[in-house]
């Protein structure tokens, strides 16, 4: 892959932490930032998503340009720069400010039955013996690895990777789930746990096997499951991410079951569409005292009905901006907003402000409904959707200090 030129302009807050308060005046500052930079270039400013709220043209000189916009009310402002030549199907030098994000509110209220719903869609699995078959794998220097499947209700099964540190235990336990698409989960998946003493279930976040050829996996996106991100989104009993999420509640009933499990240390983990499912176990497995999430999925479908962006899935289509009543209607029970007000353990939830995938209005939108007196919050500022070194080391932190409480 070609080097990519680096930009000859940049644009930032003038706030290290980029972070303001409604009724403050937000500064972007445009620079000069490599060779042979634009003499002039055009500013756009949009609110939530692709509401544009400000644009100007402004000269590069020697010193930073200020652009100016006031925060009216609680969300994200992001800051674009174009010029003449500059290449369109690239990302512009940008930048992106938080304003009283801890006031984001979701965009629609909860179902009236979405305890009722959820609780009908765990009943069929609430009695059904765990009957996991449990084969040994491999044994590595920083654990041993077990394929597992655990059979569901519904004659589909989870499949997934437990990884065992050596030593006589007991163990705190980690669910961690994983992203969007389709594949198989690597063995060594979680190995990075094992070698600090914790014990890991990995689970693939659809009902497949992870030891099959390369070409199983292929025919699945392409076919079966190439379009499980909008799947039965019409009715909330066909919604695809209803058994994702199912499934992810009841991988944390057989990690708890295994006897090297030290009985106290359960955390649900995932990154992007892992996130989404380890908020969604959290909420439907009481089991789970702890959460470990990054730039999460699943928060605010509905944002659109509000005009701001919504996170992928994107499960709600929108047309002439009008977004369908019944995506709408079904979008809500699988929404990360109304999963966090269920959720009262330790989490520590991280997102990136430039993040188109999993939008940081969502992800606020959501945080902001947990019930947690402990929540550690930690922003990327300058990077999109990307589970950065400084992230996991900062996940890895937490999770010692948890595990060790």
């Amino acid at each position: 892959m070609p080097d990519v030129a680096p930009s000859p302009v940049r644009v930032s807050c003038d706030r290290a932490d980029a972070m303001y308060r409604v009724g403050e005046t937000v500064s972007f500052l445009a620079e000069k930032a490599g060779e042979n930079p634009p003499d002039e270039v055009t500013v756009t400013v949009t609110w939530n998503g692709d509401a544009v709220v400000h644009t100007e043209q402004v000269k590069i000189g020697a010193s930073p340009q200020t652009i100016t916009v006031r925060a009216e009310q609680p969300g994200f402002l992001r800051c674009r720069l174009r010029w003449g030549g500059s290449d369109e199907s690239s990302e512009p030098p940008q930048a992106a400010a938080a304003v009283s994000p801890e006031r984001i509110l979701p965009s629609m209220p909860e179902p009236e039955d979405f305890d009722a719903y959820w609780a009908r869609q765990l009943a069929a699995q609430k009695d059904l013996p765990l009957d996991a078959t449990v084969s040994p794998h491999t044994v590595h220097p920083d654990g041993a690895i077990h394929n597992v499947r655990v059979p569901m209700p519904d004659g589909t099964a989870i499949y997934g990777w437990l990884l065992i540190p050596h030593g006589n235990g007991p163990f705190p336990a980690i669910a961690r789930y994983h992203g969007a698409g389709v594949y198989a989960i690597p063995p060594e998946n979680g190995l990075d746990w094992t070698a600090r003493g914790i014990m890991v279930f990995s689970i693939n976040p659809h009902p497949i096997p992870n030891d099959r050829d390369r070409e199983f996996y292929v025919e699945l996106r392409n076919g079966g499951l190439a379009d499980y991100r909008t799947r039965g989104r019409e009715n909330p009993e066909q919604v695809y991410f209803r058994t994702m999420f199912l499934r992810a509640a009841r991988a944390v009933d057989f990690l708890a079951s295994r006897p090297e499990w030290d009985g106290t240390h359960l955390i649900a983990e995932g990154h992007s569409q892992g996130g989404g499912q380890a908020i969604a176990a959290a909420a439907l497995n009481r089991k789970v005292n702890g959460v470990v999430i990054s730039c999460c999925t699943h928060c605010d479908h509905t944002g659109p009905a509000v005009g701001r962006v919504a996170g992928w899935p994107k499960i709600v289509n929108v047309e002439s901006g009008i977004p369908d009543p019944a995506h709408l209607a079904t979008a809500r029970y699988i929404d990360a907003v109304n999963f966090a007000a269920r959720i009262s353990c330790p989490t520590f939830w991280s997102m990136a402000f430039l993040d188109d995938l999993c939008p940081p209005v969502g992800n606020y939108a959501a945080l902001n409904r947990l019930r947690s007196s402990s929540v550690t919050i930690r922003h990327d500022i300058s990077v999109g959707h990307i589970h950065t070194d400084e992230c996991k080391a900062a996940t890895v932190q937490w999770v010692e200090d948890f595990v060790r409480s």
